[in-house]
C-alpha cells in the first residue's frame, strides 16, 4: 500500500502554516514529511511525533524545551529547526529540509569507506557536536541514520536534543531501569548508570568512526540487551585487526573515543575533532579507482543477530526509517547465563564416568580460556613502549610507530646523563609502561647532562663569556653579573667565575660572574686645563686638548669632555678636553688721525670698548692701543692731541 496516498497528514495543513506534501520516513518515534510552508514560501521537512508521544504532556513540554534549546544553535553542520508547534493532537517540529541521503545509505552503498573519506564525514560531524557541546547541549543519539548528506556534499547532524525530551519524559512515567538511544551506540555510563554527557556523545562517535573503517559495528547481538552488555563489558575491537594496513594513528582515534570509562575519552567533541584533524593531515589523498565499493572486514552476523535496536523497536521499520530512539527495559534482563537441566542438550546421556570426563576436559579448557583471556585483558592487548632512549628522533619514532603507538614529538626538551643533545632522552608514558594500542607516547629530545664543566672564562669579554655559558645551555635569568672597580683591567673583562673554572655547575643552578667596571672618568668641566691634566694623570689616563672660542668660558677653562662623566674606561685611556681660548677676535679699524668722535663712534659700533685720553685738550687722535684684531668688548684706549700730533709721553688730560 501506498504511504503517502494513505497517511491522514498527507494534504492536510498544520497550524494553518505548513502544507503537508508527502511522507518520505517513519520510525519507532515520529515520522518524517516534505512540506511547504505557505508563509514563507519555502520547501522543509515536518517531523511529526507519534501520537503515544504527543498524549503525554510531560514530553510535549520537554520536547518544546529542548526545541527552543535546538533552534539557538546555529552551525553550518546542524539540521536547523525553524519551528515548533502543535495543532489537533500533532506535535510538530519544522526543520531545514536536506534533499540526500544519509551516512547509512552511503554505508550501504560502498561497504565501508578509506580512512580519508571516514575522517573527513567525521570531522563535519565532529564540528556539529562540538558546536552543541560548547552550548551546553548533548545529542546522546548519534548515528548514522542522523548524519545526513545533501546532493552538493554538505554534511548536517539532525535530531539535536530529541532524545534527551524522550528520556525526561520517560523519567517518573516509567519504571527505573530505562535507557536512551540505540543500543549500537550506547556508552557504557548511559547503560550502567543512566547518565549522557559531552563524552557519551564522543563514545558514539568512535563507534561510528569504526563503523565506517570496517563496514560493521563492533558489538552486535540477538536483542539490543545483548548489544548493551557488551558495550558494558568489553573494549571496542582495534579496527587495525581486520585492517592490518590502517595507520596506528587512525587506530588510536577509535580506542580512544571508545574507552569504557568516560575519564579517559577527549572531553568533547571539540577536542575529538582536534585529533581527528591532526590524524586527517597525514593522510594521503584517495588513489584513483578508490571510489569503488569496499567490501566490508567486521564479521557480519545473520540477520537476526545484525538487527539494531531500532529496528527491534521500531517492529522491523526497513530502510529509511527514522530509527531516532529505543527505549529498553533493563529490569529482569538476562545479562548472564542460565542454569539449564540436562534435557536441554539431546544426547547428553552416558555414563558417570565420562560424564566426570567431560567435565574435567571441560573445566581444562575453560581454565586454559580464562587464563588467555585474562592474559589478553591484563597484558596481550596492551604495547610497551619501546626503550629510544639515546636514539635519534627519526630511530625513536620509527620503533614507537612498529609497536602500533602514535608518536608526538614535544617541543619541549629535557636533562638527560644518558642522551647526548638532539638525542631522545625522556618518554611519555615512560620506558615499558604498557599502553593500549593507538595511543600516543610523547618523545622529548635531550639538551645533555644537568651539570657540566665550568669553563675558563677569566680574561675574556663579558659579551663572549656570556655567550659560551648560553651554549653551554644556560639560560639569561641564571647568569648573574657584578661589577668591580679594577684600574687595572679594561671594562667588561672577566676578573672571577663562581663556580670556578673546572667545577660543576648546574644549568638550572646560579652562575655569577665578575666584570671589571674600568676607570670611571671624572668631571672636569669648568677646571683650568693644569689642573684637569693632572687629575687624568693621578688615575693613569692621558690628555688630549682641543682648543675653542668661548664668549662664556674664560679662557684656559675646560669647556667639556669626551667620554663623558661617569664613563668607565680602561688603564691608559685617552680623554679628550675641549678648553676655552676666550671669546671670537674681530678686527680692530684704525681710528688714527680721526676726530675723537668718529674715532669713538666707529670703535664702538665694532663691538669696542673706547677709552679717551685727551693731551692740552687734543681732539684728533694720534694714538690707539690696540691694532690688527682683539676680541670683541676689549677696552681701546686711544691718545688725542692738538691736531693729531704724537707728543711722546706728556702728561694727559683725561677726557670725560
Amino acid at each position: 500500500m501506498d504511504m503517502t496516498t494513505s497517511d491522514p497528514l498527507v494534504g492536510a495543513t498544520l497550524d494553518r502554516r505548513y502544507f503537508v506534501e508527502s511522507r518520505i520516513a517513519g520510525g519507532g518515534m515520529a515520522t518524517v514529511y516534505v512540506a511547504h510552508d505557505l508563509r514563507l514560501d519555502r520547501r522543509l521537512a515536518l517531523k511529526v511525533m507519534h501520537p503515544s508521544l504527543a498524549q503525554d504532556p510531560t514530553f510535549v513540554q520537554r520536547f518544546i524545551n529542548e526545541a527552543h534549546s535546538v533552534a539557538k544553535l546555529s552551525h553550518p553542520n546542524v539540521v536547523q529547526v525553524f519551528d515548533q508547534g502543535e495543532d489537533q493532537g500533532h506535535v510538530f517540529l519544522a526543520m531545514e529540509y536536506v534533499p540526500g541521503q544519509t551516512l547509512r545509505d552511503i554505508l550501504k552503498a560502498h561497504g565501508r569507506l578509506a580512512p580519508k573519506q571516514a575522517l573527513n564525514f567525521m570531522a563535519s560531524v565532529l564540528a556539529a557536536l562540538g558546536a552543541a557541546h560548547q552550548a551546553g547541549m548533548v545529542h546522546r543519539d548519534v548515528k548514522p541514520e542522523n548524519v545526513l548528506i545533501s546532493k552538493d556534499g554538505r554534511v548536517k547532524v539532525a535530531d539535536f536534543g530529541l532524545a534527551r525530551a524522550v528520556e525526561q519524559s520517560n523519567q517518573g512515567l516509567t519504571r527505573t531501569g530505562t535507557l536512551m538511544g540505540t543500543a549500537a551506540y550506547l556508552a557504557p555510563e548511559q547503560i550502567e548508570k543512566g547518565t549522557a554527557d559531552a563524552r557519551s556523545d564522543v563514545y558514539a562517535a568512535g563507534i561510528m568512526l569504526y563503523e565506517l573503517l570496517t563496514g560493521g559495528q563492533p558489538h552486535t547481538g540477538e536483542t539490543p540487551i545483548a548489544i548493551a552488555y557488551q558495550h558494558v563489558t568489553e573494549d571496542v575491537p582495534r579496527p587495525s585487526h581486520f585492517l592490518p594496513n590502517l595507520p596506528p594513528e587512525v587506530d588510536g582515534l577509535v580506542t580512544k573515543a571508545t574507552e569504557r570509562d568516560p575519564r579517559y575519552r577527549p572531553s568533547n567533541a571539540g577536542q575529538y575533532l582536534a585529533k581527528v584533524l591532526e590524524v586527517l593531515r597525514t593522510l594521503p589523498d584517495p588513489t584513483p579507482g578508490s571510489a569503488a565499493p569496499l567490501a566490508p572486514v567486521a564479521p557480519q552476523a545473520n540477520a537476526a543477530a545484525t538487527m539494531t535496536a531500532p529496528q527491534l523497536i521500531a517492529g522491523g521499520a526497513g530502510p529509511g526509517t527514522e530509527n531516532a530512539t529505543m527505549v529498553v527495559d533493563m529490569n529482569g534482563a538476562d545479562l548472564g547465563g542460565g542454569d539449564y537441566d540436562d534435557d536441554d542438550y539431546p544426547g547428553r546421556g552416558g555414563s558417570w564416568f565420562s560424564r566426570n570426563r567431560l567435565l574435567v576436559v571441560g573445566a581444562l579448557v575453560t581454565a586454559l580460556v580464562v587464563g588467555v583471556a585474562g592474559w589478553w585483558f591484563l597484558l596481550g592487548r596492551y604495547e610497551a613502549v619501546p626503550d629510544v632512549i639515546g636514539l635519534s628522533p627519526e630511530a625513536a619514532s620509527e620503533q614507537i610507530r612498529g609497536a602500533g603507538l602514535v608518536v608526538e614529538l614535544s617541543d619541549d626538551r629535557v636533562y638527560s646523563d644518558d642522551a647526548a643533545a638532539g638525542e631522545v632522552g625522556e618518554t611519555d608514558p615512560e620506558v615499558d609502561s604498557r599502553l593500549s594500542p593507538g595511543d600516543t607516547v610523547t618523545v622529548f629530545l635531550s639538551k645533555g647532562p644537568q651539570n657540566v664543566s665550568m669553563p675558563d672564562l677569566v680574561g675574556d669579554d663579558v659579551a663572549n663569556a656570556l655567550k659560551a655559558l648560553e651554549d653551554l645551555g644556560f639560560d639569561d635569568e641564571s647568569i648573574v653579573q657584578e661589577e668591580q672597580d679594577s684600574p687595572d683591567n679594561d671594562p667588561g673583562e672577566v676578573l672571577a667565575t663562581s663556580p670556578e673554572a673546572g667545577a660543576d655547575a648546574d644549568r638550572e643552578g646560579t652562575v655569577t660572574i665578575t666584570v671589571s667596571s674600568g676607570i670611571p672618568v671624572p668631571s672636569l668641566a669648568g677646571e683650568k686645563r693644569e689642573d684637569a691634566e693632572k687629575t687624568l694623570d693621578e688615575l693613569g689616563l692621558s690628555a688630549e686638548i682641543v682648543e675653542e672660542e668661548s664668549e662664556n668660558i674664560d679662557k684656559g677653562l675646560v669647556i667639556s669632555q669626551t667620554p663623558d662623566t661617569g664613563t668607565n674606561v680602561g688603564p691608559g685611556a685617552s680623554v679628550t678636553l675641549t678648553v676655552s681660548s676666550g671669546p671670537p677676535e674681530v678686527d680692530v679699524p684704525d681710528v688714527v688721525g680721526d676726530s675723537v668722535r668718529d674715532a669713538r663712534k666707529e670703535l664702538e659700533d665694532a663691538g669696542f670698548d673706547v677709552e679717551v685720553e685727551r693731551i692740552f685738550g687734543g681732539r684728533v687722535v694720534a694714538h690707539q692701543s690696540h691694532t690688527g684684531t682683539a676680541p670683541e668688548g676689549t677696552k681701546i684706549k686711544l691718545t688725542a692731541t692738538p691736531g693729531g700730533i704724537d707728543l711722546g709721553d706728556l702728561d694727559e688730560d683725561e677726557d670725560d
